[in-house]
């Protein structure tokens, strides 16, 4: 009897996190890229391209697992970045950004 009920509440632990972890991931961006680029002042083509990425990995349900960034993140990311000197803000989001992103096994370049 107490086997089964340990299997109940693990089976039920296990859903709970795949459950929270599947809309964690699939919860669109509230920012633009056009509203991270002029908060963060992208300056070069390839910040732009960054910003463009970035959010691409997190609203693009297309794209692998593996490849894909939560919002919350990107957005808790992006607000600090904002905190930062304004001749940098950029800087301090894509090198936060793919600090915590290979955290959790997603490579940014």
């Amino acid at each position: 009897m107490h086997t089964s009920f340990a299997r109940i509440a693990l089976l039920t632990l296990a859903s709970t996190a795949l459950l929270s972890s599947t809309v964690y991931a699939s919860r669109r961006m509230s920012l633009t890229a056009e509203e991270m680029k002029s908060a963060l002042q992208t300056a070069r083509p390839e910040e732009d391209g960054f910003i463009d990425d970035v959010v691409d990995r997190v609203n693009n349900q297309n794209r692998p697992a593996s490849q894909r960034l939560p919002a919350a993140m990107v957005e808790s990311t992006f607000q600090w970045a904002r905190t930062k000197n304004i001749r940098h803000r950029f800087q301090y989001f894509r090198r936060g950004l793919t600090v915590r992103a290979a955290r959790i096994g997603v490579r940014l370049h």
